[in-house]
């Protein structure tokens, strides 16, 4: 099959960053691109796929490093059982945590988001995490403080750096009544940005305000990302004053998005499992490549 897909398409086609792809052809031999005379990378149909392989390995919890055994033994059968590598960086992490180690910490979060997609990261490590740092445990709160001040400001230089280059739709992330974790927030900004989306993380917000914005910004979508909220009833109310005052399509996401049991219009898009890779399969579902 000819390869003729450049590396930039590549990435808005899968999701997965050129960093990353460059780094499983580099480190693990996992895609083996053909090059033109100048040295630029091309990718063919099976790639994409073999791509999308990898992601639902890394997914299961598959190590990037074991991938490369079953590709060259086609031994990819969804019934294998594998170790699952994201106890290993929850361990690690932990670690680092309670020793506060921040200059290993800055190196850990590069090793991660170097290999793995955004939204595998976010609900296979750092969800947890947060989860666990909630526990009324003595030094608790200043870990958790750190852990999002610190991968929040990571995240917010990563997305900086890659917003200068797409030109992809444009998205408003944004949060009802409450305000959720902001690190779940900076998460999926820098995963749809990673995607190729032109993503504006706008936080609590208004259905008032966001007509506003959705008109100033020549908004292409609205994410609505909640885990939690003081009041479902407020949450559900505002949301339907959002749903009727703005027309472009809408993607509610998040824990809250599993507890809501009516319908909406058709712009409306309910992710009815939380967790952002089940968002951003969604959101790709609405604004095909």
């Amino acid at each position: 099959m000819e390869a003729t897909i450049p590396i930039r398409e590549i990435s808005r086609l899968t999701g997965v960053n050129s960093v990353t792809l460059r780094a499983w052809e580099r480190r693990y031999g996992l895609i083996k691109p053909s090059r033109t005379h100048k040295g630029h990378r091309l990718y063919c149909q099976e790639d994409i796929e073999l791509i999308k392989k990898i992601q639902a390995w890394l997914a299961r919890g598959l190590a990037i490093g074991k991938i490369s055994e079953l590709l060259d033994s086609n031994q990819f059968s969804y019934e294998l059982e594998i170790e699952n590598i994201w106890q290993t960086y929850f361990f690690e992490l932990s670690t680092l945590m309670s020793e506060l180690n921040l200059g290993k910490l800055d190196a850990y979060f590069n090793q991660l988001f170097s290999v793995y997609p955004a939204e595998i990261i976010a609900d296979q490590l750092i969800a947890p995490m947060l989860e666990n740092l909630s526990e009324d445990v003595f030094g608790n709160k200043i870990k958790k403080s750190i852990l999002i001040n610190r991968l929040s400001e990571y995240l917010c230089m990563l997305t900086q750096r890659q917003q200068q280059q797409i030109s992809g739709k444009r998205l408003a992330i944004i949060q009802l009544t409450s305000s959720s974790n902001f690190l779940t927030n900076t998460l999926l900004h820098y995963g749809l940005t990673m995607n190729q989306f032109r993503s504006e993380l706008i936080g609590l917000s208004t259905a008032t305000e966001m007509v506003f914005a959705t008109k100033q910004l020549a908004l292409d979508g609205i994410v609505v990302y909640n885990d939690y909220c003081s009041s479902l009833g407020d949450f559900l109310r505002e949301l339907m004053q959002l749903v009727q005052k703005v027309s472009v399509p809408i993607v509610v996401g998040g824990e809250l998005s599993t507890a809501i049991g009516i319908d909406f219009p058709t712009h409306v898009t309910l992710v009815r499992r939380a967790g952002q890779q089940e968002l951003m399969s969604a959101i790709h579902d609405i604004f095909p490549v």
